[in-house]
């Protein structure tokens, strides 16, 4: 068990327990499960009811929640520091003394299935998630929703099996940030799950990409449009010259794809650019959503804009304000207790220690335009996938 612990000169405290699996490590059979613990956790406790771990946190004024990711799932609570103690009193509760209970189980499987369906009624996330299933092969692949069969076959022990291969105390951190956190014990031991502990049966998350195109059918006003191709995994050092790469490109209102589809072009309302990167591998998406009679237009556009990019590269001024604009909007995210509890908490799951904003932000300084020219020279346009969801047949690229 990793205990860090950042104390800063705030009234509030905002304190994550970090398991290190998500639905990157689930087999075929166990798709969604790592999302079902997380919500089977909240269902009561040895000393709670699930009432009781709601109204102990809303009485002081803060807040508990959870979410599960595709390499890790995370716990937390925000009070104010005067509240600690009663704060992850309950915290620690829902990860020690948790009943997982049958008909509490058998309830929660249709608030599980009624939160897919809420996601595939949402084209946003929707588009998404069959871009990922048809564009990623293997494990990172998956929807940390799981399916609903998947979700309604499962019971008490194949949650319990599951977090007995993968929530071990050993492998767990516990990020701390926040006023008057200093002497406080934070140190956890006697977890329900302990006796469930096997040391086989775990899987070694996959990744691997595949270009091409899908159509998804679904009568709706617009077509939502997900393009991407694959980068480097997130230990790759050419993380930071991506992380100005993907400002300039797609990340701000200023960028070229902002100003040249939407403002110039007017096709479309929203449209940005984003990196995926992870432990085993990463993404660099495009997603923009447009009329269904214009979604050939916008795809064309956006490859036009790739197209600019690999002959010219970024200019010199591009490249400045990418830098003022990453380190302006860096700084300015980690202002808040729980930004910087969750970074913490990641940057100890993956590097094994927390890294400094100061060294990221040197690390930023120190990118070069040719760092830049190097990641862009990696995206081939031969080798995307397209994803479109909406009222379209076939599309182009």
């Amino acid at each position: 068990m990793k205990i860090k612990i950042k104390s800063r000169d705030t009234k509030s405290v905002s304190v994550g327990i970090f398991m290190p699996v998500g639905s990157a490590f689930e087999s075929d059979n166990e798709r969604g499960l790592a999302h079902f613990i997380e919500h089977m956790l909240f269902k009561g406790t040895k000393n709670r009811t699930y009432r009781e771990i709601a109204a102990d946190i809303d009485r002081l004024g803060g807040s508990i929640n959870a979410f599960t990711s595709t390499e890790y799932t995370v716990f937390y609570i925000r009070v104010l520091s005067d509240f600690l103690d009663k704060g992850y009193d309950v915290l620690s509760d829902i990860i020690r003394n948790s009943l997982i209970d049958e008909n509490e189980l058998e309830k929660e499987k249709n608030v599980i299935i009624e939160e897919i369906n809420m996601t595939y009624d949402n084209p946003d996330e929707a588009v998404y998630e069959i871009f990922m299933e048809k564009a990623v092969d293997g494990t990172y692949g998956r929807s940390t929703l799981g399916t609903k069969e998947h979700v309604r076959s499962y019971t008490r022990e194949d949650l319990l099996n599951f977090m007995g291969k993968y929530y071990r105390p050993e492998n767990m951190v516990i990020s701390v940030v926040g006023g008057d956190v200093d002497g406080f014990d934070f140190i956890l031991n006697g977890f329900f799950f302990d006796e469930y502990r096997k040391e086989d049966g775990k899987i070694e998350p996959t990744f691997s990409f595949k270009p091409g195109i899908d159509a998804v059918k679904r009568e709706i006003a617009q077509t939502n449009v997900i393009v991407g191709c694959e980068l480097f995994n997130v230990y790759d050092e050419r993380k930071y010259p991506a992380f100005l790469l993907n400002d300039s490109f797609g990340g701000t209102m200023s960028s070229r794809l902002f100003q040249a589809i939407r403002e110039e072009k007017s096709l479309c309302y929203s449209i940005y650019s984003s990196l995926k990167l992870y432990m085993k591998g990463g993404l660099f998406l495009v997603s923009a959503s447009t009329s269904n009679d214009k979604a050939q237009k916008l795809l064309d556009a956006i490859k036009d804009e790739f197209v600019k990019l690999k002959r010219y590269g970024l200019t010199k001024r591009e490249f400045e304000d990418a830098k003022t604009h990453f380190l302006g909007s860096y700084a300015l995210g980690l202002e808040s207790n729980f930004s910087v509890m969750l970074k913490q908490g990641i940057d100890t799951l993956l590097y094994g220690d927390y890294i400094d904003e100061n060294t990221v932000m040197e690390k930023i300084k120190n990118v070069t335009m040719d760092d830049i020219q190097e990641v862009i020279d990696l995206i081939d346009l031969d080798k995307f996938h397209i994803t479109c969801l909406g009222s379209v047949d076939t599309l182009n690229w």
